[in-house]
C-alpha cells in the first residue's frame, strides 16, 4: 500500500473523532510499533479543536429522519473538507509534515444508527439494520495526501453485529492488567462501557445509557440556549432531583435490554429531552437536568451491578461533570471511580477515542481484525475500516 510498510518498526498515525456531542474534532497523533495484539503505544500528542458556532449548528442540523438526501450527500463532502483542514492545522502547529504521517483514521460523524437490536425492538416495521457515518475519507486522503481509513462500523454490521461499540478491543489492548476487571466508562453523547479482563474473550461491552446527550439538551432548554452543556455539573448541583421523574426514566426499556446493544441520537436526542419536558410540565428544566444527571449515573451503575469490577475509569466529556462523577461514586461505592487520565501515559479523558481510531486504522492497514464478535453480536471477526489512498505523486517532467 502506498506510504505504508508493514515492517516499519515505528509509525505515526493520526486519529480523528467527532462524537455525538458535536463539541469539536478530537485529534490524536500516536506513535506505534508492532501490529495486532502486539501493538505498542509510545507517544500521544492531542488536541480537541472546537467547532465554531456555525460549524456546530450545521452539523446538528444533519440529525433527524427527515433530513433531505441532498443535505446529507453534500455534508458527506463538506464535513470531510472540514476534518481535513483541522487535521492539517493540527499537524502544522506541531511542526509535523503530512508526509511524516503514515495514516489517518477518521471515525466520521454518525448521523443515524439503526443496529440489529433496534430492528428487533420494532418487528412491525420492515427495516434493514444500518448505520451511517459521514465525512468522506477519500476527500480527507486527497486533501492531506495521507492514506485515510474511515467507515469503521459497517464491516461488523455486515456480519450481523451492532457496529458498536468498536473501541473495546483497543480498551483491552491498552488497559488489561493482571488480576483486574477494569470498567472503561466513556461518557460522550452516549454512555458506553467496556469491562476488560486479562483475556479478550472476557470483554463485556455495550452502550449503557444516554450519556451527555439528554443533559446537554436540557441545559440548552434550562438556559434558553445560553449554555450548550452543564459546565462541570454546576446547574444540576443547584437544582433538585425529582423522584417521580427519575422512576419514569429508570423504566426506559433500553436500559433493561441485554447486550449486545447500542443506541444513539435516534433514541436519546433533543426530541427525548423535549418529550420529557412535555410529559412533566410542572417540573422546571433545571430540576429535569438534575434528574437526568442522576439518571445517567444510576443507569451506568445499574448496568454494572453484576460485572464484579475492580474499578471504573471514566473518559469523555462526562468525566468533567463533577455532579455526575459524584453520583457515580455514590452509586458504585466501594468500587473506586476515577478519571481515566494518566492510567496509560499520553491518554486522557478527551483524547481516548481519537487514539483508539488511530490504532484501529493501523490494524486495518495491517489486515488485522479488530472487532470482538461476542461484544457486538456479529457472526465473526472483521477487519474494520475502508482504506482510501491519496492521489499519486506527479513528477516534474
Amino acid at each position: 500500500m502506498i506510504g505504508w510498510r508493514q515492517d516499519s518498526p515505528v509509525r505515526r498515525v493520526l486519529g480523528l473523532m467527532s462524537g455525538t456531542s458535536v463539541d469539536g474534532l478530537d485529534c490524536a497523533l500516536v506513535t506505534l510499533s508492532g501490529r495486532g495484539v502486539y501493538t505498542r503505544l509510545h507517544d500521544v500528542v492531542s488536541e480537541t479543536i472546537a467547532y465554531s458556532v456555525e460549524e456546530q449548528r450545521s452539523i446538528l442540523a444533519l440529525f433527524g429522519a427527515e433530513t433531505r438526501l441532498t443535505v446529507i450527500c453534500q455534508a458527506n463532502f463538506w464535513l470531510a473538507e472540514l476534518f481535513a483542514d483541522k487535521a492539517l492545522r493540527f499537524l502544522a502547529r506541531r511542526g509535523v509534515a503530512p508526509a511524516d504521517v503514515t495514516a489517518i483514521g477518521s471515525h466520521g460523524q454518525t448521523v443515524w444508527h439503526l443496529p440489529p437490536s433496534a430492528i428487533r425492538r420494532s418487528p412491525e416495521k420492515a427495516q434493514t439494520a444500518s448505520t451511517l457515518q459521514i465525512g468522506e475519507p477519500a476527500v480527507i486522503a486527497a486533501r492531506t495526501g495521507v492514506v485515510t481509513v474511515g467507515d469503521f462500523r459497517v464491516a461488523d454490521l455486515a456480519l450481523g453485529g451492532e457496529g458498536a461499540p468498536l473501541v473495546p478491543y483497543v480498551d483491552w489492548l491498552l488497559y488489561r492488567a493482571p488480576g483486574m476487571r477494569r470498567a472503561l466508562q466513556n461518557i460522550g453523547g452516549i454512555a458506553n462501557v467496556a469491562v476488560v479482563g486479562e483475556e479478550a474473550s472476557s470483554v463485556l461491552a455495550f452502550d449503557n445509557g444516554p450519556g451527555n446527550m439528554v443533559m446537554d439538551a436540557l441545559a440548552r432548554i434550562a438556559t434558553d440556549g445560553t449554555h450548550a452543556f452543564d459546565p462541570e455539573g454546576q446547574l444540576a448541583a443547584q437544582a433538585c432531583v425529582q423522584p417521580a421523574v427519575l422512576d419514569w426514566l429508570m423504566a426506559d426499556e433500553y436500559l433493561a435490554l441485554p447486550p449486545p446493544k447500542s443506541t444513539g441520537r435516534e433514541r436519546y436526542g433533543s426530541a427525548f429531552a423535549q418529550g420529557l419536558c412535555a410529559r412533566f410540565p410542572q417540573v422546571s428544566a433545571r430540576d429535569l437536568l438534575a434528574t437526568a444527571t442522576e439518571w445517567t449515573a444510576r443507569a451506568i451503575a445499574h448496568s454494572l451491578q453484576r460485572a464484579e469490577i475492580s474499578e471504573l475509569l471514566v473518559s469523555g466529556g462526562g468525566a468533567h461533570n463533577v455532579s455526575l462523577m459524584r453520583a457515580l461514586q455514590r452509586h458504585l461505592s466501594p468500587v473506586p471511580v476515577r478519571s481515566l487520565s494518566g492510567v496509560v501515559p499520553g491518554i486522557d479523558v478527551d483524547n481516548k477515542e481519537a487514539v483508539a481510531f488511530a490504532i484501529l486504522a493501523a490494524h486495518a492497514l495491517d489486515g488485522e481484525p479488530a472487532s470482538l464478535p461476542h461484544v457486538t453480536g456479529a457472526r465473526g471477526r472483521a477487519i474494520l475500516g475502508k482504506i482510501c489512498q491519496p492521489p499519486p505523486a506527479t513528477g516534474s517532467g
